[in-house]
């Protein structure tokens, strides 16, 4: 089914087997800071490493998302990423894009900030190719892939000493983004991520919420003395 050999994959009708949630994991808005810290952006190869990093962690696109987005996906005007493809790999160093996500749900617009808006135009600029079917995240034309993304991130976060993480870790810090620093809400962040229903991000994220016990309980008796 994901290469398209088949329409259909019945097994997807299926729960997937419980068990232990690996421990991804991921950057704090200031440890974020630190890894931007460490690019020099008059080379073109580290402002495009640095445009990754910035797109993944103010955006929460998937890894394989992230790598299928081409510019005609970035709408300046309305500040949006249509995200509505994924990377596939066909093996021997061959790859495809794919018009769908991994879930119904991350068929989706993600809004934009202004700063994130100004480093895609700053990044297109200066990109060698850069017509609307060219791939955002790509250097000479050429696409990038997972392990590029995972020496990037550990030589980055080496430099700035802060722990080394993954492309999925930098969703999950997105994620920690949207809640502890912005305060979003799990419906607010499961459908920015495209997940299927909120319980997925509740039950991968609940330990960030637990974390803010004690900032809802200060709330609680401070409205309760307002009273």
């Amino acid at each position: 089914e994901r290469l398209n050999y088949i329409k259909d994959f019945p097994c997807k009708n299926l729960d997937n087997p419980k068990g232990k949630r690996p421990d991804t994991k991921f950057w704090t808005f200031e440890e974020f800071k630190k890894v931007l810290s460490t690019f020099d952006l008059s080379d073109y190869e580290d402002l495009l490493r640095y445009t990754t990093v910035w797109l993944y962690y103010m955006t929460g696109v998937r890894v394989s998302e992230g790598f299928a987005l081409v510019w005609s996906d970035f709408n300046e005007e309305k500040r949006q990423l249509y995200v509505h493809a994924t990377l596939e790999t066909l093996g021997d160093g061959k790859y495809y894009r794919k018009l769908h996500t991994k879930t119904e749900a991350g068929m989706r617009y993600v809004d934009l900030d202004d700063e994130t808006v100004r480093v895609l135009k700053v990044w297109r600029e200066i990109q060698v190719a850069n017509d609307d079917d060219n791939y955002i995240l790509s250097k000479f034309g050429e696409h990038m892939v997972k392990s590029t993304l995972c020496r990037m991130l550990k030589c980055h976060a080496e430099k700035a000493e802060v722990p080394v993480i993954t492309g999925k870790g930098l969703r999950h810090s997105h994620d920690s983004f949207m809640i502890n620093v912005l305060g979003k809400d799990v419906l607010a962040v499961s459908h920015r991520s495209g997940r299927i229903d909120k319980a997925t991000t509740l039950n991968t994220y609940s330990h960030y919420y637990h974390a803010n016990n004690q900032t809802i309980g200060d709330e609680i008796y401070e409205k309760l003395r307002q009273a």
